[in-house]
């Protein structure tokens, strides 16, 4: 080979290295676009509380809907009669008016007042009835809860001998149950649980 030819090759051979630097150059480029895209995912990582937030306002819409969510009792108005068969026993339930109740002889507690339920229960037909009237009945308010009372005096005051007691099959009793409530909560409904329990429930609506 010829010193020209030579040199013309080595001239060749250089510039093909060159082109691999800037191949080279190119991949380097790359390098810099895949850190780009690790900068992508820390942009994806910057819309994580702004995602955490927006799930945070819900759950507190959420929380408020169930704080403003409004009680609606299912069943007749106070005054009407209904009837449940359980364990054998047909009975029928009056409540017969919601009061508030005052001079008890019963202090009342900070932030409450006193309520009574008048109440008439009949056992129409079946096994004998036994129970407790401050079991059976509850008062069903607009928010928090109301606890049974014992009243030394007034319409409302607490018998010796529970009403509820031994009512047998044509019997009908009539009393008063009452309770304490919330001041400034209003009454919605009254509840009866035969036996203290859910099963055969019987509700009235005040409104």
């Amino acid at each position: 080979m010829s010193p020209r030819h030579r040199v013309i090759r080595l001239g060749a051979v250089a510039a093909t290295g060159a082109f691999g630097l800037v191949l080279v150059g190119c991949g380097g480029s790359g390098g810099t676009g895949g850190s780009s895209t690790g900068s992508g995912s820390s942009t994806g990582a910057a819309t994580t509380p702004a995602t955490t937030t927006a799930s945070t306002t819900s759950t507190h819409s959420r929380a408020h809907h169930r704080r403003t969510r409004r009680v609606v009792v299912h069943g007749p108005r106070v005054g009407a009669r209904q009837g449940v068969h359980i364990d054998g026993t047909y009975l029928t339930v009056t409540i017969l008016r919601v009061l508030d109740l005052t001079d008890t002889g019963s202090p009342a507690l900070a932030g409450t007042r006193q309520v009574g339920v008048e109440l008439r229960i009949a056992n129409q037909a079946g096994a004998t009835y036994d129970s407790t009237a401050s079991g059976d009945f509850s008062l069903i308010l607009a928010s928090g809860a109301s606890e049974p009372l014992d009243i030394r005096r007034g319409v409302c005051e607490t018998p010796l001998q529970d009403f509820e007691s031994i009512v047998s099959a044509g019997s009908v009793r009539t009393g008063c149950v009452a309770f304490s409530v919330p001041k400034h909560v209003r009454v919605v409904g009254v509840r009866f649980e035969p036996h203290s329990r859910p099963r055969g429930e019987l509700t009235w609506r005040t409104g």
